[in-house]
C-alpha cells in the first residue's frame, strides 16, 4: 500500500537570544515534508526546501516518517507529532550551537 502525507509544518520560533537560531527556526517553519511508502514497503521522505542545516533536515524527515509509521494518519495527528519533534530538534540544535560558541 502506498500513501503520502504532505504537510506545511509550522512551529513558533523558539525564544532565543541567539539571532542565528531564530533565523534557522523560521526557515524550518517553512519546510514542507512528504512521506510515503513504496510497494515494497520502504519509507521515503523528501523536503520541499532546506532549513539550511542538514542535521535539522535529516531529523525532520526521520521525525515525520516516525510519526506516520507509528499510526498518525490525519493532518492533525501528524502535525501534533511533528510539532513536538521540531521543538526537540531545535532545542538540541541550540544546545549544540551554544557549546561551539
Amino acid at each position: 500500500m502506498s500513501f503520502a502525507a504532505i504537510l506545511a509544518l509550522a512551529v513558533a520560533a523558539p525564544i532565543s537570544d541567539i539571532p542565528e537560531i531564530v533565523v534557522i527556526a523560521k526557515r524550518l517553519d517553512g519546510v514542507s515534508a512528504s512521506v510515503g511508502q513504496d510497494p515494497e514497503g520502504k519509507w521515503h521522505c523528501s523536503l520541499d526546501k532546506s532549513s539550511g542545516v542538514r542535521s535539522l533536515d535529516n531529523g525532520l524527515c526521520k521525525a515525520v516518517t516516525k510519526c506516520v509509521r507509528k499510526g498518525a494518519r490525519n493532518d492533525d495527528a501528524i502535525h501534533g507529532c511533528v510539532t513536538k519533534s521540531k521543538r526537540r530538534l531545535l532545542k538540541r540544535f541550540e544546545r549544540e550551537y551554544r557549546k561551539r560558541m
